[in-house]
């Protein structure tokens, strides 16, 4: 077996910002990516007695370059970023500073194993006295805060970014509370750290600091505030802050953002209208936000999407024509894949003087890193087949080239055989794939599975073995890959499985392979299959 030696790591972290107490974790590039859950062999384990966290919830994938791509695990509960929920099993790009929420924790997305806020809050923490608003006071705004709340509404949906997003709301904010200092503030740890997006403080009223207290209690998703005359600490009196209010704005249940507001130097007493405009603030603010955290995510996806099908339409380019004939034989295959891009292949090659050389491959796993093994695979072996025309030969040739550069977890089974219709034979070799059938015109069926090696990739030096039979006239070799055979139903109790496979090629006589892709669709009840699917159909 090959010795894998691993380059220097792609690190990031997953830092908690709410929820229970856990440490960061510590997201390291490895080829199978890492699986965040409550099973034991997790790579990134979450306590067992989390009810809403799945076994396996959520992976997180490298491609080595400091390049994170999240997707769920099909989890009961969703995995959201940004406040968006993903699609199951979709892969979609992390950025610093992304919020991921696995229920009830909420992780920042970094490429610091302890982020470093801008500024810290002062730790009043059971010195100050903090009151919080109802939830329901937005509902009885009226007057001039009202008719200021609806103008600036326009100017909150509008913000193309989340610095426009905190200007707009500043303004608002300052004009219908009264409090002269405000500053939207991003949680950078679950200490009190914040970053800020954006502030608009007095001169006079000297350095910006803000009430840990206020910012904690905001960060339950509350609207908080300090009013005159109750309990403070004394690094509140020393600010001089007579009033001061925090504001959540969520993501879903996640709080992605504070807006922090006070007054300091001569009293102040705000009214009852102004909890009610905070609260429908907050409201307003969070619609704006989720707005625009929605659209980034939508312009990740279709960026991902538009380059995929890029790659899936390149990746048909290597793949032969449906239909080949090399007479006698005559040749039909077909590839579909799973998501956009697969990890299947099969080739046609004509090698003349009557002789066609067919192949079919399927790599271990899915998605990009199996479509890119997979364009090797078929393109060296295709080299190799016209180069020595033995299959054996050609199969020690790509095993050769692909070992020492397919990661640890990635190996192709492949089938490739070599039709003579001179010597009236098949020579073929059989590298962990099997399924290959050799049938008669009287209904008799032949797996050609002899002498079977390992997958190409699972070892630099393997000796491949090619077994021959003869050639029935008027006979088939149909090869199919895995992903016809264990396509489910619509119920997903039931596999196709081989049988239903021969069944519906021997009533077939026009087009079986069509024939055979229409029923697995059918049996599904869909068109987008759970795994890559091939198969090739060889006449004479």
């Amino acid at each position: 077996m090959r010795d894998v030696t691993s380059t220097q790591p792609s690190l990031q972290y997953l830092l908690p910002i709410a929820g229970p107490q856990v440490e960061p974790f510590t997201l390291t590039s490895t080829p199978a990516g890492l699986t965040l859950g409550r099973q034991e062999d997790c790579d990134l384990l979450l306590p067992a007695d989390a009810d809403k966290v799945s076994r396996r919830h959520v992976r997180f994938i490298s491609d080595g370059d400091k390049r994170w791509r999240i997707v769920d695990l099909g989890s009961r509960w969703g995995t959201f970023l940004n406040g968006v929920k993903l699609q199951p099993n979709v892969e979609m790009p992390l950025a610093e500073g992304d919020l991921v929420r696995v229920v009830p924790w909420t992780f920042v997305f970094s490429a610091s194993p302890r982020r470093r806020p801008q500024m810290r809050s002062v730790d009043d923490m059971g010195q100050t006295a903090v009151r919080t608003i109802d939830s329901g006071a937005g509902r009885n705004l009226q007057g001039d805060l009202l008719s200021l709340l609806l103008e600036g509404t326009a100017a909150l949906h509008e913000a193309v970014d989340e610095k426009a997003l905190a200007d707009a709301l500043i303004d608002l904010a300052t004009r219908g509370t009264g409090l002269t200092n405000a500053a939207l503030l991003r949680p950078a740890d679950a200490n009190g750290g914040v970053d800020v997006i954006a502030a608009k403080f007095r001169a006079s009223d000297g350095a910006v600091s803000f009430s840990r207290s206020l910012l904690m209690t905001a960060l339950s998703g509350q609207v908080a505030e300090i009013t005159p005359g109750e309990d403070v600490s004394q690094s509140i009196v020393q600010m001089q802050i007579s009033a001061a209010m925090c504001i959540p704005l969520k993501l879903g249940e996640t709080v992605a953002a504070m807006l922090y507001l006070d007054h300091r130097g001569g009293a102040l007493m705000p009214s009852k209208q102004t909890g009610s405009f905070a609260v429908a603030l907050g409201r307003m603010a969070s619609l704006a936000l989720a707005n625009l955290k929605r659209v980034q995510v939508e312009r990740r996806a279709a960026e991902v999407e538009a380059e995929l099908s890029a790659a899936a339409a390149a990746q048909k380019w290597i793949l032969p024509k449906r239909h080949t004939n090399v007479k006698p034989f005559t040749v039909i295959g077909e590839s579909r894949a799973g998501q956009y891009v697969g990890g299947d292949f099969f080739d046609i090659i004509d090698l003349s003087g009557g002789k066609v050389a067919v192949a079919l491959g399927d790599v271990s796993g899915h998605g990009i890193a199996a479509s890119v093994l997979m364009t090797a695979t078929q393109g060296y072996l295709h080299a190799a087949l016209r180069e020595h025309a033995d299959t054996a030969h050609a199969m020690m040739a790509v095993n050769r080239y692909v070992s020492p550069r397919s990661p640890g977890n990635k190996f192709v089974t492949a089938w490739v055989g070599i039709f003579d219709s001179v010597a009236n034979t098949l020579s073929y070799v059989d590298a962990g794939h099997s399924y290959a059938i050799l049938r008669t015109p009287d209904g008799q069926t032949t797996l050609l599975d002899k002498g079977a090696g390992l997958p190409i990739g699972v070892m630099d030096d393997v000796s491949y073995e090619a077994e021959t039979v003869t050639l029935p006239a008027g006979g088939t070799v149909l090869l199919v890959s895995d992903g016809l055979l264990e396509q489910r139903d619509a119920a997903g109790r039931e596999e196709f499985t081989l049988d239903r496979v021969l069944a519906i090629c021997a009533n077939s006589s026009i087009d079986p392979v069509a024939d055979l892709f229409d029923a697995v669709f059918s049996f599904g009840a869909t068109k987008n299959l759970t795994d890559d699917a091939t198969a090739v159909l060889v006449r004479w």
